[in-house]
């Protein structure tokens, strides 16, 4: 039974600035209006907690957040943005994102926290295709 369509597992709040968190946050949360989701905090982590981040078909993660999908429901379809991959997650990195790769220049910052306009088409055909099938 699930608690939810999807779960967004936030990033580190301690990385990047507040504003860029806002900006994030709003342009997922515009992606999975239309369904039921929960959100999970990142402050500390949630490894040992796993039992405590809600059943749902969806969970997107973005950055640190991502790092918990590969532990969650096999059958959930599981987004990765800006963070890591892994078998069967889906993952979306700004092209100007060198993050992953030790680039922590502000222009990699900027863009780590900015979803393309095609991978927003994308992500928002996954989730609705996954949870109308």
């Amino acid at each position: 039974m699930y608690v939810c369509d999807i779960v967004y597992i936030k990033g580190n709040p301690k990385s990047g600035s507040p504003k860029q968190h806002e900006q994030i946050d709003k342009t997922i949360l515009s992606l999975i209006k239309s369904y039921t989701y929960e959100i999970i905090e990142s402050n500390e982590s949630n490894k040992n907690h796993l039992d405590k981040i809600p059943k749902a078909k969806v969970y997107i993660g973005f950055s640190r957040g991502s790092r918990y999908l590969n532990k969650l429901n096999k059958k959930a379809l599981k987004i990765s943005i800006g963070g890591i991959g892994g078998p069967d997650i889906y993952i979306f990195i700004n092209k100007g994102d060198k993050i992953l790769l030790g680039d922590l220049s502000a222009d990699s910052m900027q863009a780590h926290f900015i979803i393309s306009e095609e991978d927003k088409v994308k992500i928002k055909l996954l989730i609705s295709e996954f949870i109308n099938s």
